[in-house]
């Protein structure tokens, strides 16, 4: 796990004080060492946070053995023992998997992608054809931005923002579209990133920068097309040897590993693999809340407790959300997600035992175990009672009084009801996006953001035209593993561990349990009114019955609870900053938070949202 960046311009080469100033960008990132290197029309940029081989014979920039390639490297490519041995005539100078990575690339060119099987996001420099090669994996657990200018024949890349926007060339402007996304899903849909000119690289692309220009491609795709015909006990069999070596590929290092530990039944699973793996307790970090309905810290004992680790465990009260600024600092773009504040501290406790954490992430995805799957469903029941019934149910539950407006089951009640009244797609938005309709256009002026007459679901509804499932179910997977995962998951993991240096890794993102996953029939994932049927029916022996049998609870936050309390202050003066900005309503967030601190409505979540944006102008686009 490393930081990367760089420029290539063949009409304003840069030299090393670029690179100096990049690699000074993202020290949290790579701590361990730096490397620059600048070769006219080319600077890379590294930072190394050392986790194969933590000798000086892993140091980057790497060159190739005849000097025509270097390679900056951000990741782990998980099976590069294997790659190695079938690397015939090439001699390795050190026990890393970069060395294992440039070697591929001069054997296979592009196609080198087709053989690696990891996280990453890398770039290749040609000395010879002068030409640069970036990638990034199937997945998108690595971050790799860029902005392209052809009219200076110039372009940037790297593993942050800031890595860009250390180069005066690149200024941060706000990409006003991108952030009433933001408002909309609670975060910025890729490839945009809430900076105008900044784009990120999606997963499984790559692009090729020479003086022809900027190609970009895709190598992987996700498809759902194809189901196995098995019975459900072979499935499960190959399940557990599928899920069994991608925990095995994830415990490969040099430096200490262990296991973010949420009591759910992802990473229990995750810790009884680890635990049959090893012959030594395994490190687990857990995180808990003051608010009992939020707490999961008695499940992750008990699971610690079965397979007798090493556990430790953090409480993350009110006063917590005094590191939102930092939050805002490290993650760079818009992000909603409120579960980055926990993740944040889980990695901050983990650091001084730890470098590598495994996790749990993507077997929701995997194995359809979120809520709002089960609510989908029934929504699409409901949508079938003749529709003026549908409408006056909705229309009596938005005439209660304000004190029953604010209780949780009825707004969800009225989500569900809307979401019965919509398209396929809308009926899956209310379950998933922050703000829709009346509730974004009442902070939002359409006309000052020039996106009057936007479709706010533009990106869902392409998610959902590009899906190849043969069910509901299926689709919504491929859109939420399209979607939701690399743009909110997936950047919550990385940003958050990487603030103390801690890789975090996940066997449900290997992408051959992925593509096994994505053919299991719907059926076994969601069966007789309980998610994830066959991974559960898979492990049942190792688990727990009191972690097998619980409902999900998911990583929540008490946000509701906060923003009447201590945070209510400080989004308060937030707030009216953000309202003195076109395109927002000052009146109109100002309602917001009345509203909510009286208990007339929950806008918890929004309210996060635009607290954190206001944080984002300050910190981005004022300085």
């Amino acid at each position: 796990m490393c930081g990367i960046g760089g420029k290539l311009s063949f009409t304003d080469p840069s030299g090393d004080a670029l690179g100096e100033a990049m690699a000074d960008c993202m020290p949290q990132r790579g701590p361990d060492d730096r490397g620059v290197y600048v070769s006219d029309p080319v600077v890379l940029a590294f930072r190394r946070l050392s986790i194969l081989d933590l000798t000086p014979a892993g140091a980057q920039p790497m060159a190739s053995d005849d000097g025509r390639y270097r390679i900056v490297f951000n990741g782990e490519i998980y099976n590069y023992r294997e790659l190695r041995e079938r690397l015939d005539g090439y001699s390795f100078d050190s026990g890393s998997d970069t060395e294992v990575l440039l070697a591929a690339y001069e054997e296979f060119g592009v196609d080198c992608l087709e053989h690696l099987r990891g996280m990453f996001a890398f770039a290749i420099w040609d000395e010879d054809a002068e030409r640069l090669f970036l990638a990034r994996d199937r997945m998108g657990q690595k971050p790799l931005f860029y902005r392209h200018d052809p009219g200076t024949e110039s372009f940037w890349f790297g593993s942050t923002v800031k890595t860009l926007l250390s180069d005066p060339a690149v200024e941060a402007q706000p990409d006003l579209p991108a952030i009433r996304e933001f408002l909309t899903y609670g975060y910025v849909p890729g490839p945009a990133t809430g900076f105008t000119g900044i784009t990120s690289l999606g997963p499984g692309e790559y692009v090729i920068v020479d003086e022809d220009g900027l190609r970009q491609d895709s190598y992987w795709s996700i498809s759902f097309r194809r189901q196995f015909d098995d019975s459900p006990a072979a499935l499960a069999h190959r399940l557990r040897d599928k899920l069994r070596e991608a925990t095995r590929l994830r415990m490969r290092s040099d430096v200490p590993v262990g296991l973010f530990l949420s009591g759910g039944i992802d990473s229990t699973i995750v810790a009884a693999l680890m635990d049959s793996l090893t012959d030594r307790p395994i490190e687990t970090f857990s995180i808990g809340f003051d608010e009992s309905a939020f707490d999961e810290l008695d499940h992750a004992r008990t699971v610690a407790d079965t397979f007798d680790t090493n556990h430790h465990e953090y409480t993350v009260t009110t006063d917590s959300v005094e590191v939102l600024p930092k939050l805002v600092s490290e993650f760079e773009v818009p992000f909603g997600d409120p579960s980055a504040l926990p993740t944040y501290y889980v990695a901050q406790v983990a650091t001084d035992d730890i470098t590598v954490a495994l996790n749990g992430d993507a077997g929701d995805e995997n194995f359809a175990g979120y809520d709002r799957y089960r609510y989908d469903r029934l929504a699409g029941y409901a949508s079938r009672i003749p529709r003026p019934l549908r409408e006056t149910a909705r229309d009596v539950a938005a005439d209660l009084p304000p004190s029953l407006q604010a209780r949780r089951e009825l707004q969800h009640a009225r989500r569900f009801l809307r979401g019965a009244n919509g398209d396929p797609v809308e009926r899956y938005a209310e379950f998933i996006c922050h703000a829709l309709g009346d509730d974004l256009r009442g902070a939002w002026n359409d006309d000052a953001g020039d996106t009057d007459g936007t479709d706010e679901l533009a990106t869902m509804r392409e998610a959902f035209r590009n899906a190849d499932g043969p069910t509901r179910l299926d689709c919504l997977l491929q859109v939420d593993i399209e979607t939701y995962l690399p743009d909110d998951l997936l950047v919550k993991a990385d940003r958050a561990t990487m603030a103390h240096s801690v890789e975090g890794r996940s066997p449900f993102l290997d992408h051959e349990l992925v593509e096994f996953a994505a053919r299991v029939p719907a059926k076994y994932k969601y069966r007789d009114g309980e998610a994830k049927w066959l991974l559960k029916r898979a492990f049942a022996p190792e688990i727990p019955d009191s972690i097998l049998n619980r409902s999900k609870q998911g990583f929540g936050v008490p946000v509701t609870e906060w923003f009447r309390g201590d945070l209510r202050v400080f989004a308060r003066g937030k707030l009216e900053r953000l309202g003195a900005r076109e395109p927002f309503d000052r009146g109109a967030l100002q309602g917001l938070l009345d509203e909510h601190a009286a208990g007339r409505a929950d806008h918890g979540y929004r309210l996060w949202d635009l607290t954190w944006l206001e944080c984002w102008f300050e910190q981005f686009v004022d300085d």
